[in-house]
């Protein structure tokens, strides 16, 4: 499997699970598998936003956090993992959409506000 599959399948799977307020022995597994892909993400900003969220939603399905994972998840779920997603993604839809779903739930995510604020300041490396 390629390397930005995997990483998307597994963030999306195990988002999936997490908001549905499952975990599976899946889970952590899957998404421990996935860090070791990271750096084949060619997009500096991108690459640092997997690597953090990642690293933090995995954090907080140790502490049987399930609901704040599933939203860090749900909140990177969809940025491009390469130049020719990147082409056809949409920034404005992000914002409206992923982003306001995310800070929607503040009050269920450890640390929500940083992790808004780190997410939107890669985003605008990228610009």
């Amino acid at each position: 499997m390629f390397a930005k599959q995997k990483i998307s399948e597994a963030v999306i799977s195990c988002s999936n699970l997490l908001m549905s307020g499952r975990t599976t022995e899946y889970v952590l597994p899957t998404l421990e598998a996935a860090l070791p892909e990271i750096p084949s993400i060619a997009d500096a900003a991108t690459r640092r936003i997997f690597e953090r969220c990642i690293a933090v939603a995995i954090e907080q399905i140790k502490v049987s956090d399930l609901r704040s994972a599933g939203l860090i998840l749900n909140l990177i779920h969809n940025l491009p993992l390469d130049e020719e997603a990147k082409k056809v993604w949409d920034l404005d839809d992000f914002l409206s959409t992923e982003l306001l779903t995310f800070l929607g739930h503040h009050d269920e995510v450890k640390s929500s506000g940083q992790i808004a604020l780190f997410v939107c300041a890669k985003l605008s490396d990228q610009l």
